[in-house]
C-alpha cells in the first residue's frame, strides 16, 4: 500500500456561468366617455403618454466552439479557473494534456489502479508518518492533513459548473479514450465505474494497524488490505478528507445526471 500519493485527477473538470434575463411589460388605459353635446369646451389634447421603450434583448451568448484535443489546454484552464477561487486549483492546471491525463487517471481508478504517476501535482509534499510500534503501528493522524488541500479543492468546485464542462468536453474525452485503445467504449461508462469505486470506499474510523513491507505500508486487517490500491490510497487520506471528497464527487455526479450512487458507509477499526 503506497500511501503517500493520491487518486483521480480533477474530480470532474469544471466551469460554466449561467445567465438569466427577464422581460417586463405594462398596460396603458385611455380615458372613456364623450363631452356633453350642448357644451363646447375647448379641450387641450392630453399629453402623449410616456412609453418606456422596451428593454433591449439580452445578447445571445457566443456559441461554444469545442477546441481540438491537442489545443484544449488553454481553453480548459480558463474555464476551470473560473469555477473555483481555491489557490490549490491553479497548481493542478499548470500541467499539459489535461484531458488526456484526466482520462487516463479515471480509467486507472475505474480499474482500481493507483493513478499517482499521472497526477504528480496532487502528491503531498511530505512522506507518510506512522506512530506506535509493531504490531500496534498505525498512520499518524497528522499524515491525513497532507491531503487537506486536495479535499479543499474538491469541495470548492461548483457541481453545476463541473457537470456543464463535463458534458461539453465529453467528445474530447471520448477521443482521448479511443487513443488509449478503447474506440468502442464510451468514456462516460468508465467515468461512472470510477465514480462508483470512489464512493464505494469505506470511511474508516479509528486507527487501523499497518506494517512495513519494504518501502510500502500494508494494513494488518485483511479486509482493508484486500481493497483495490486506489481505494487504499483514498482511505489513507483519513476519514474527514475522504468524506469531503466523496461528498463533492457525489454532488458533481448527481449534477452530471448519474443516479443510484453508492451511499457513504463507515468501518470502525
Amino acid at each position: 500500500m503506497n500511501i503517500p500519493t493520491e487518486r483521480w485527477a480533477i474530480a470532474g473538470i469544471a466551469g460554466a456561468v449561467l445567465l438569466i434575463a427577464g422581460l417586463g411589460f405594462y398596460f396603458l388605459r385611455g380615458p372613456a366617455g364623450e363631452p356633453p353635446p350642448e357644451t363646447e369646451v375647448a379641450v387641450e389634447p392630453p399629453p402623449a403618454p410616456s412609453v418606456t421603450p422596451p428593454a433591449a434583448p439580452a445578447p445571445e451568448p457566443e456559441p461554444f466552439e469545442l477546441p481540438a484535443l491537442d489545443e484544449s489546454d488553454a481553453v480548459l484552464r480558463d474555464l476551470v479557473a473560473a469555477l473555483s477561487a481555491h489557490p490549490g486549483l491553479a497548481a493542478w492546471l499548470v500541467t499539459d494534456d489535461l484531458i488526456r491525463r484526466f482520462v487516463v487517471a479515471v480509467d486507472n481508478v475505474a480499474e482500481g489502479v493507483n493513478p499517482a504517476r499521472h497526477v504528480p501535482f496532487m502528491r503531498p509534499g511530505t512522506r507518510v508518518q506512522t506512530a506506535g510500534e509493531d504490531p500496534d503501528r498505525f498512520i499518524a493522524p497528522a499524515s491525513h492533513r497532507r491531503y487537506d488541500a486536495v479535499a479543499g479543492v474538491a469541495a470548492s468546485l461548483d457541481p453545476a459548473g463541473t457537470a456543464e464542462l463535463y458534458h461539453r468536453f465529453l467528445p474530447l474525452m471520448d477521443e482521448a479514450y479511443a487513443e488509449l485503445g478503447y474506440p468502442d467504449t464510451p468514456f462516460a461508462d468508465t467515468f461512472r465505474r470510477a465514480v462508483d469505486r470512489v464512493l464505494d470506499t469505506p470511511i474508516v474510523e479509528g486507527q487501523p494497524a499497518v506494517v512495513g513491507r519494504g518501502p510500502l505500508l500494508q494494513y494488518v486487517d485483511t479486509e482493508l488490505e484486500n481493497y483495490s490500491p486506489v481505494q487504499k490510497q483514498l482511505i489513507g487520506m483519513g476519514p474527514d478528507n475522504l468524506r469531503t471528497v466523496q461528498a463533492a464527487l457525489r454532488d458533481i455526479a448527481t449534477a452530471i445526471g448519474l443516479t443510484g450512487l453508492p451511499r457513504e458507509w463507515v468501518l470502525r477499526r
